[in-house]
């Protein structure tokens, strides 16, 4: 059933193996142009995604620091670390969006399916210390750090720890559709 679908939604996985690039400005404004265009309630947007290239050393080491240790590890050889967020409430009326998180999981989405169709890895995370990300990003309240993404050229896994190499041959796996998808 999985060659009947979209083939980069088919394909995409949470790679930990990356080489040491940078990614050109036109690459990387895809992937957030990707993002731009997810639906969210009342056409509200409430993510906003902050990034880093290695190709500027101090802020990409400021949100490598932001990860929590066992990510740092192969993280720090990706193109760009990206940090999610959601806007607690909606501009058009200042009611709390209980769809944000949601609305930013799309927009995500969006990124990392347009990451594999452009040939990029791509790995989210939930793996981060949030407090640290408001400190470095100085956001402010009405914002919350929502999850952590690498994204850059595929690696050579043998430059893993042998933790990560046996993480990374994992086959990919997901729940039965049964079980996912309930006819009621």
């Amino acid at each position: 059933m999985k060659d009947t679908i979209h083939l980069p939604i088919a394909n995409r996985k949470s790679v930990l193996a990356f080489e040491n690039k940078v990614l050109n400005d036109t690459d990387i404004e895809k992937l957030f142009e990707a993002a731009r265009w997810a639906p969210s309630s009342y056409n509200d947007q409430p993510w906003r995604f902050y990034y880093a290239s290695r190709k500027d050393a101090e802020s990409f080491s400021n949100l490598i620091s932001c990860l929590a240790p066992p990510n740092k590890e192969w993280a720090q050889n990706a193109s760009i670390i990206v940090i999610s967020t959601a806007q607690k409430h909606l501009t058009l009326n200042g009611k709390k969006n209980a769809y944000a998180k949601h609305d930013t999981g799309l927009a995500t989405a969006n990124l990392l399916i347009q990451a594999e169709s452009m040939g990029l890895a791509s790995h989210p995370m939930g793996g981060f210390d949030r407090d640290k990300v408001r400190d470095v990003l100085n956001l402010s309240d009405d914002y919350i750090p929502v999850a952590a993404i690498a994204v850059g050229v595929y690696g050579n896994f043998d430059n893993l720890s042998e933790e990560n190499k046996k993480r990374e041959r994992m086959p990919r796996e997901r729940k039965p559709l049964d079980e996912v998808a309930v006819k009621i």
